[in-house]
């Protein structure tokens, strides 16, 4: 274990911590996305704020319903105590040696060698997806969980009880809660095809008691992780993505890469299984007493890469089919269980290989030589391996730009395999399992060609404060309305977070979990229509937040003509980066929409106002019945409607147009602007509506003068409270019931799976009794 460690973190400080040579869209979202987000929610956790409400993108959105930023996940309290960049750094390191110690404990249960269980460590922490996820945290932190999850399974296949039962709620629990849904469902497909396999050929009563308690801790689990989960539903009801399954053309919103997966998997790449796993692994399928964890390791492996190649296999049907899967983008993710599979086998394969005793039988006392039918299936192996390592030191070399590094450990490879054929006496075996070894640590610390610059110093995160004044002046300047700021779109020195983090009300957000109503009044503004959405300048069935100005085609309305969208959502200023200025589509949008400049925010930006902004909270007298969605933004959308004249509503608004109502309303006065609650005053001729020009949710509620008041969906995106003559006082908060449920519900579940771990053992629980499937 000490030894996994330390290779851990070796690997990591001299592959992690040293400045990568390359900025590339791999690491986008990292530096765009996770990293302001992080900044923006701790940073307002750390001051006793809890966030629940982000009223600075996209007019207002839930905080915790996102999920992806894993907000109540007990590892990310680094964020509250360290920098952003070093907490980050330091949640990765943390993890992977949680992915690699938990992986060597589970191969050392199953009575594997401890050079095969390091190797197994070794595989799957290093090679393949694992380092990939480092650059989506969410991903990483979910997935880390099913080495133990799988130990856990391991316990109630053999009968232990209370703590085998914990630490499967434990790994369910804390899956959730790092915010990958997806990730949870991938392992809990996996722990139950493990389960089935190990409990093959036991006996009924055995099958019942680990089933029932498998199905007990994948509850308790599940409670545990509610705070994470109850928002999410919550969000799902209204949300751009409800719970169904997803076409497969809408799995991949950047191309479906198929079967050139096969070629970074096989090849000898960084991001590969590697040379020596892929040469080990098939000696597993000669081993006798592990059969059906070899039998389990084969199957989900095999199935685990034929799905994720995507529609390219019939096998890809099967996948559509199974529950939950297809409600997730990325198919290609789970080859993460491949990896995990991969790595069990080659480690069962090195046992194997070397003539160990822990998994073949036993060798009689005093023996000299490995027992006959374990000596052939070690030629067999051999026989196995030997063609696969040599055929990967070809397509290694010839691939990778005839890189030889990889072609000289398949070389390696292939002739410690040769000698040991003709080693027949057991104590070689030692000496060949650390020669392989040794060749596997060395393949992981072979460098990629151009290693990813992570943000974990301080020059990787500048870009982040380059626009520092340019935000904090828009703060300033702007009030209570809304500015859209139009940068390019991998810019993270201008990334549609940090919105969030320096308190600027932005129009726009980098945000797949939005609301359905913002999806659609968005998706309008940009193309007319609200199907099938327009975003960041590719095919996209899923709107993520962005607000761009597209290329016209030929016959459509220009952008510029549906700018009142923009106006009734209170955005007053339009930030441009310079870089933005050159485009024709924008120099027509500035010229049509008639912009007025502004004195510049800060360097690189050039500020522009529009005349017919809306106030963003107003009284209106008159109401009309909100039509179909379509039609409904086809009308509002037009530059001559006046949202103060007419308002159109979801709902009965419990009032009629008075005779001597004003012909147009006015704007409500601004008592309390905040996150959480917004206070209005406002005096009224007559009944009318007051149309705060917020995002409309279930979760905010309203009284006027203190008593309950109804809100409406008003105008598509906002909210709207019906509200009596004369001078009243109007209050906005927003209390959703996920949150409470959600966090009473975890509360108990963390409490009793605590319970479980370090409470002393039942009678019936046998704790460490040995791995007989």
């Amino acid at each position: 274990m000490l030894a996994t460690a330390a290779l851990v973190m070796a690997w990591w400080i001299t592959r992690l911590l040293g400045p990568g040579s390359r900025t590339s869209q791999a690491s986008y979202d990292l530096r765009a996305y996770f990293y302001p987000l992080y900044e923006g929610f701790y940073g307002r956790l750390a001051k006793g704020s809890l966030p629940l409400w982000n009223p600075y993108q996209l007019c207002g959105l839930p905080w915790l319903a996102t999920l992806q930023g894993g907000f109540f996940y007990p590892p990310h309290a680094l964020y509250l105590v360290l920098p952003t960049r070093i907490a980050l750094a330091a949640s990765g390191l943390a993890h992977l040696l949680l992915v690699a110690l938990s992986t060597a404990l589970f191969a050392s249960r199953v009575g594997l060698t401890p050079a095969a269980a390091t190797l197994a460590a070794v595989l799957f922490t290093l090679r393949g997806s694992i380092p990939y996820w480092l650059l989506w945290p969410y991903m990483l932190e979910a997935i880390s969980w099913l080495p133990l999850g799988c130990l856990a399974v391991l316990g109630l296949a053999r009968g232990e009880g209370r703590r085998a039962v914990g630490f499967l709620a434990l790994a369910v629990g804390a899956s959730l809660l790092a915010g990958s849904p997806q990730a949870t469902v991938f392992l809990v497909y996996a722990w139950t095809a493990l389960l089935l396999s190990l409990l093959l050929g036991a006996a009924p009563a055995r099958w019942a008691a680990a089933w029932g308690r498998f199905g007990g801790a994948l509850a308790l689990g599940a409670v545990a992780g509610s705070v994470q989960l109850l928002p999410a539903i919550e969000m799902a009801r209204v949300g751009s993505r409800p719970i169904h399954g997803l076409a497969p053309d809408t799995m991949y919103p950047l191309g479906n890469p198929g079967l050139s997966l096969l070629k970074s998997a096989i090849t000898g790449a960084h991001t590969s299984f590697g040379v020596l796993g892929l040469s080990l692994a098939p000696a597993a399928l000669l081993g006798t007493r592990s059969r059906p964890l070899t039998l389990w390791a084969t199957a989900v492996g095999v199935l685990g890469l034929a799905f994720a190649l995507g529609p390219v296999t019939p096998l890809f049907q099967i996948y559509l089919a199974l529950p939950f899967l297809s409600w997730f983008r990325g198919p290609y993710r789970l080859l993460v269980l491949s990896d995990f599979c991969l790595a069990v086998l080659a480690a069962l394969g090195l046992d194997i290989v070397a003539g160990a005793t822990a998994v073949d039988a036993p060798r009689p006392q005093g023996h000299p030589r490995i027992p006959p039918a374990a000596g052939l299936r070690r030629r067999s192996a051999l026989v196995v391996g030997l063609p696969i390592a040599c055929a990967l030191a070809l397509g290694g070399h010839a691939t990778l730009h005839r890189a030889p590094l990889p072609a000289l450990v398949a070389t390696g490879a292939a002739v410690t395999l040769l000698l040991r054929a003709w080693a027949r006496a057991r104590p070689g075996a030692p000496l060949v399992a650390g020669a392989l070894l040794a060749l596997a640590t060395l393949e992981v610390f072979l460098p990629p060609s151009r290693p990813e610059r992570l943000p974990y110093d301080a020059a990787a995160t500048a870009s982040h404060e380059t626009y520092r004044e340019t935000y904090t002046t828009l703060a300033r300047t702007l009030g209570s309305d809304r500015v859209w700021l139009l940068s390019a779109e991998m810019l993270p020195a201008l990334a549609s977070k940090l919105a969030s983090r320096y308190r600027v009300r932005s129009v726009e957000d980098y945000e797949p979990m939005n609301l359905r109503r913002q999806a659609e009044y968005f998706t309008y503004a940009m193309q007319g229509s609200i199907s099938p959405p327009f975003t960041m300048r590719r095919a996209s069935r899923i709107y993520e937040g962005r607000l761009v100005i597209p290329v016209e085609p030929s016959g459509r309305s220009s952008f510029a003509a549906r700018r009142r969208l923009l106006d009734l959502a209170a955005v007053r200023l339009i930030a441009v980066d310079d870089g933005m200025l050159v485009r024709p589509e924008v120099r027509a949008f500035i010229a049509d929409a008639a912009l007025e400049p502004r004195p510049s925010p800060g360097p690189g930006v050039a500020l522009f106002e529009t005349p017919y902004s809306v106030p963003r909270a107003f009284v209106v007298y008159r109401t009309r019945p909100a039509p179909p969605s379509e039609e409904l933004l086809d009308r509002i959308s037009d530059p001559g409607f006046d949202p103060l004249v007419e308002s159109y509503v979801e709902g009965d608004p419990g009032f009629l147009p008075a005779e001597d109502a004003p012909a147009r309303g006015e704007a409500a006065h601004f008592v309390r602007d905040e996150e959480r609650v917004v206070e209005l005053d406002a005096t009224l001729v007559t009944a009318g509506l007051l149309v705060l020009a917020d995002s409309f949710h279930p979760g905010w509620q309203a009284t006027v003068d203190g008593a309950p008041a109804p809100i409406l969906a008003t105008n598509h995106l906002f909210r709207g409270v019906p509200v009596p003559a004369g001078r009243h006082h109007v209050r906005f908060e927003y209390r959703p019931w996920s949150t409470v449920a959600g966090g009473v519900a975890s509360l108990a579940g963390i409490l009793l799976t605590v319970f479980l771990l370090i409470g002393h053992p039942s009678r019936d629980d046998p704790g460490s009794a040995p791995f007989e499937a």
